[in-house]
């Protein structure tokens, strides 16, 4: 386990890869909305709590509605700016932002946030299957979350350790994801 600076740092994209995720990502079932649904829009939220969230590359489970309604999981262990997702009906690729935020820093309950916002855009030429030719543009919130541990002794005991190397509470960690955006997909 790591501090949750230092996954941001090594996965300086970790929230852009998060933001990836706009259509799908490794689904345990996967429809295309018929009449009467959402028709192009698209709809994605995860959350994570625990000692995963903590991990190099959190897998973050997924619940999609909209064009195409699935469940499945995004791994956040990312670093580059175009992200692809597998899935079972083909692996969508986009575009996103790789914004690093400064923490919000809470002194009295000692909780760490990041919150990374950056937009999102289908990247039809690179992605497969039924996601091959897509197209679509969106926004991704993603929240990373944990809670520092106190000094021990010395002259800070007590308080607040938000340092670099400080190990963060695995029972206060946690990611939420929350996307939408447009998806059209190519009928073929």
């Amino acid at each position: 386990m790591k501090s949750l600076k230092k996954m941001l740092a090594t996965a300086g994209a970790a929230a852009g890869a998060a933001a990836i995720v706009l259509a799908a990502a490794l689904p345990a079932s996967a429809s295309t909305q018929g009449a009467g649904g959402h028709g192009n829009y698209e709809w994605i939220n995860g959350f994570l709590a625990g000692p995963g969230a903590l991990a190099n590359a959190p897998i973050v489970p997924l619940q999609l509605r909209g064009a195409v309604n699935t469940r499945g999981s995004i791994n956040l262990g990312g670093n580059g700016s175009v992200g692809t997702i597998p899935t079972y009906k083909g692996t969508l690729a986009i575009e996103h932002g790789n914004p690093m935020p400064p923490p919000q820093l809470n002194y009295r309950t000692c909780r760490e946030t990041f919150t990374v916002s950056t937009p999102t855009k289908v990247v039809g030429s690179q992605s497969s299957g039924v996601f091959q030719g897509a197209r679509g543009n969106g926004h991704a919130v993603v929240v990373f979350s944990s809670i520092a541990p106190r000094y021990t002794s010395g002259q800070n005991k007590g308080q607040c350790n938000f340092s670099q190397n400080a190990q963060p509470e695995p029972y206060g960690a946690w990611i939420s994801f929350h996307a939408q955006g447009t998806l059209y997909l190519r009928h073929h």
